[in-house]
């Protein structure tokens, strides 16, 4: 064998070496993605399971309604609005993930889609009425807090503007 065959099998060796190591990378990027997922999904089970949460939404069912009125609002007591308050929240953090390409639309629609279609006009209304509060307090627009929260209220139930739908 001259050195020249044998630099062309230290080659085609190198290669293959190169190849297995590309597709060794892409298994690990493959699975390092699946557990991540996994991961994302366990959060929001895990924030979806929390006792707040589930107070919060039945808060929403019996409590809350297209017309709620401030008072109506400020007449709940300090459990129903703590509970209030970390339902939205974590709504409004599952917007913000989701808006940005942390969190996927598919885990989002199977955790919280029904509630989404459920709960959007009435949702909307406490928002409203919030920033009509915060607004009067501070002198400065309120609505870039629930940004999150607006942007998955308008993806599950789009409201009307002038005849056309909002589109996200």
């Amino acid at each position: 064998m001259d050195i020249e065959t044998a630099a062309n099998i230290g080659e085609a060796v190198s290669g293959i070496a190169i190849l297995f190591t590309l597709l060794f990378s892409l298994r690990q990027m493959k699975h390092w993605n699946e557990n991540r997922r996994y991961e994302i999904g366990r959060d929001l089970a895990a924030h979806m399971n929390n006792p707040l949460v589930h107070r919060g939404f039945s808060i929403s069912t019996v409590k809350l309604h297209d017309e709620l009125t401030p008072q109506e609002l400020a007449a709940l007591s300090r459990e129903e609005k703590d509970a209030m308050n970390a339902l939205m929240i974590g709504m409004n953090n599952i917007g913000v993930l989701a808006k940005n390409g942390h969190l996927s639309m598919d885990l989002v629609d199977d955790f919280c889609g029904v509630y989404f279609r459920m709960f959007a006009s009435r949702w909307r209304r406490v928002i409203q009425i919030f920033m009509m509060v915060n607004i009067s307090k501070h002198d400065e627009p309120t609505d870039g807090v629930w940004s999150g929260l607006f942007w998955l209220l308008d993806r599950y139930n789009p409201i009307e503007n002038n005849g056309a739908e909002v589109s996200s």
